[in-house]
């Protein structure tokens, strides 16, 4: 089925490209070389290396090939993204982002788009966290260095927004859309499934702040396990538009989501008593305070996550319940030759508290040092080399990215690491 709606898509960008007003292809490359050392407790250590960009979601090998198609014709258009990356040990295929069609109808107070669903008008934003309501979001891990990040790939909708004259900047609407992960075959969904996985949002700008919120409902269509109801997804993003016209380049913003709202759990019986089994509950949020100035840019991101796991197989110990964790990530990079060449410093340091701390003795649950020199051949195209020095407390498989359940539980992972990266955008 998305086969034949990616190809269709492809039809009608190539038979509508031949009569469009406006037609725009960018696109951005991410590779890189990256090399490593980590020593696991009183373990040798041991090296690993290959080619990767491990700068958030840049692929989980290699690297990736990220394209955007645009066409517009009238009050009509057409947004196609897809990015191309080795799967595993296979061959290079195809992610589809959003292929979506739209229209601007009633002097473009009503916007309705169909297709693979993305660029949410009630999204996240970034950058540590990316979330849409109307997407499927799953956790990926880079395959050599082991971090984490949010994936997501379109999902079959019918978005309608709504932006009145009488009230400039509001856009409230609603999405029609097919379940995260599929439980009922498609043939066997009723109109109820379809509307339990629908989407509410609300968004507004004006010139001192901007906020918006997404609500995502979740029905019988898909479920965790047990045919247990996975809970429904909320996303947030606050911005303020003040500061910068007291201190140019200066911005501060929120954005979070809370995924799980009331999933169902079951008990489950083990040696250490009865656990909760659930798709899990956790509530993330970031603030950002950015000042970007002619000669530096100085940084504080600060995440607070507070989780309610439910021995869900995304985090270990996987009989985790509940814990909080908070992260500081300062950084400043100086900018010299006209930009030409920026160098700087980031910082991390994250702890944990409650009954699921990863490990009840350890003063921190992760801190890094990560020097930077990144020269800027121009506005497209980038060369950064990366040293990242990290201390991260628990036990970490090496191809999964997630501590172990126990034996070795409470180990500190030290680690050492250079990556080259190597990023193009046209």
């Amino acid at each position: 089925m998305k086969r034949t709606v990616v190809v269709l898509y492809i039809a009608l960008a190539a038979a509508g490209a031949l009569f469009a007003q406006e037609v725009t292809l960018s696109g951005e490359l991410k590779t890189g070389f990256y090399i490593e050392q980590e020593q696991l407790g009183y373990n040798d250590p041991i090296a690993n290396g290959g080619m990767t960009n491990n700068d958030g979601d840049s692929g989980t090998r290699e690297g990736r090939l990220r394209l955007d198609f645009r066409s517009v014709y009238g009050n009509v258009g057409l947004r196609v993204r897809f990015q191309i990356e080795p799967e595993g040990q296979g061959p290079y295929l195809p992610t589809w982002s959003f292929a979506y069609a739209y229209g601007n109808l009633f002097n473009d107070q009503l916007t309705i788009s169909a297709g693979l669903l993305g660029e949410s008008p009630w999204g996240s934003g970034g950058p540590k966290l990316r979330s849409e309501p109307e997407t499927r979001e799953y956790m990926s891990y880079n395959s050599l260095s082991g971090d984490p990040y949010i994936a997501s790939e379109g999902l079959m909708g019918i978005r309608f927004e709504y932006k009145p004259s009488f009230v400039p900047g509001l856009n409230v609407g609603f999405v029609l859309n097919q379940p995260d992960q599929v439980a009922i075959d498609i043939a066997k969904q009723t109109l109820g499934d379809v509307l339990g996985e629908s989407v509410i949002g609300v968004s507004y700008e004006n010139k001192y702040f901007a906020a918006r919120v997404g609500y995502r409902f979740d029905s019988k269509a898909d479920t965790f396990s047990n045919n247990k109801d996975e809970g429904s997804r909320l996303t947030y993003r606050l911005e303020e538009r003040v500061l910068d016209g007291l201190v140019e380049g200066m911005k501060v913003w929120l954005n979070g989501t809370y995924y799980g709202i009331g999933c169902e759990q079951f008990d489950l019986p083990t040696g250490a008593g009865i656990v909760k089994v659930g798709s899990g509950e956790y509530f993330i949020n970031w603030l950002y305070w950015l000042w970007d100035t002619d000669n530096f840019t100085a940084q504080l991101y600060t995440g607070l996550g507070i989780y309610k796991s439910y021995s869900n197989n995304n985090f270990r110990p996987n009989k985790r319940q509940e814990y909080t964790s908070l992260e500081f990530l300062p950084a400043f990079y100086y900018k010299l030759f006209d930009n030409l060449l920026q160098v700087g410093m980031g910082l991390g340091f994250g702890i944990e508290s409650g009954t699921g701390k990863t490990y009840k003795n350890s003063p921190s649950q992760y801190f890094s040092i990560e020097p930077q020199i990144r020269l800027n051949l121009g506005p497209n195209a980038v060369i950064a080399a990366v040293y990242t020095y990290t201390g991260k407390y628990a036990w970490w498989i090496k191809d999964a990215g997630i501590p172990t359940d126990g034996i070795n539980e409470g180990d500190m992972s030290v680690k050492h690491s250079i990556n080259i990266r190597a990023v193009y955008t046209f």
